[in-house]
């Protein structure tokens, strides 16, 4: 029997109606994805890319102008998907005056939990997401990193197969992300689907299995972080500083240079090895290190959706 995917979008479209004059405005323009299960997909884009209204539309908070979506194989229409799906806004709010361990009950009865499993299950659920010892602090005495946590803590609370997490590490110190990273990787190692939207580039790309990248509500992107990025490679070469006009020079060369502590360190097509080596020794440069790099994610963010 074919088992459904976590979560698949066909042709999701979204147009919002300006006026008689100004016609309408496309924030998201036929999205067709698939959400493998088992996975952390990362959801990419700009500010105004069409990522929360995705995200939106996946949770039936408003409805698309065309084109369909589903959770499980159900269309998210459907009530039974609410059980399927644990979500994390990108800014949750709480009642200030309530403690984490009455947000978590108050969500594990929402989500159905048995009434005698709730304070075991708000306990642990406190106790993986780091903050047991806040149990009973109330939210008002909260950073704004330990309410995030909590935030985490409320989309996890009904063990959902699928979940929907907005800018998770928003607010969390290092340690937190370090920490909010770590879970999500063993989430994925339960069996669990994560789709994740986020702006810090480096945890997507130590993170994720997939994915899909928006520009202006289009996907430009879509797949594997290692078929996203390019192909290409380039050189990087750390020397000591460069004076101005040799600054010039490897510019000319299309070098770029970025300083390093007391160093310097070149960024360049691997064509031009020969023409900067040249440059360098003519200059009696040192070479203290050498090596080969790929695009990064994040720099494949930037030239897809830039």
């Amino acid at each position: 029997m074919k088992m459904s995917k976590p979560l698949t979008t066909d042709n999701l479209t979204k147009q919002y109606k300006l006026g008689k004059k100004q016609g309408a405005k496309t924030a998201l323009d036929s999205l067709s994805i698939e959400v493998p299960e088992g996975v952390i997909f990362g959801f990419l884009g700009p500010n105004g890319a069409g990522k929360t209204t995705t995200i939106k539309l996946l949770l039936d908070f408003m409805q698309p102008t065309s084109g369909s979506a589903s959770v499980m194989g159900l269309p998210t229409s459907n009530p039974a998907t609410r059980k399927l799906v644990g979500y994390l806004p990108e800014e949750p709010y709480f009642h200030r005056f309530l403690k984490p361990i009455e947000v978590l009950s108050m969500h594990a009865a929402l989500a159905g939990v048995a009434k005698r499993e709730i304070p075991k299950r708000a306990s642990a659920v406190l106790e993986r997401v780091g903050i047991a010892e806040y149990a009973d602090t109330p939210i008002s005495k909260l950073s704004k990193g330990l309410t995030q946590r909590v935030g985490i803590a409320q989309a996890l609370i009904g063990d959902p197969k699928l979940l929907i997490l907005d800018e998770p590490t928003s607010g969390l110190d290092p340690i937190g992300r370090r920490h909010t990273t770590q879970l999500l990787v063993d989430l994925r190692n339960e069996g669990k689907t994560i789709f994740l939207s986020s702006h810090v580039l480096s945890e997507i790309e130590n993170v994720c299995d997939m994915v899909a990248v928006l520009k202006r509500g289009k996907l430009v992107a879509y797949g594997e972080p290692d078929k996203v990025r390019s192909e290409e490679s380039f050189v990087m070469v750390q020397t000591s500083k460069l004076h101005p006009e040799t600054h010039e020079r490897l510019r000319f060369l299309d070098v770029i240079i970025e300083p390093f502590n007391d160093t310097a360190l070149l960024k360049f097509d691997r064509n031009n090895l020969y023409r900067v080596m040249l440059v360098l020794e003519g200059l009696s440069l040192p070479v203290y290190n050498i090596n080969t790099q790929r695009e990064s994610l994040e720099e494949a963010f930037l030239r897809l959706a830039a």
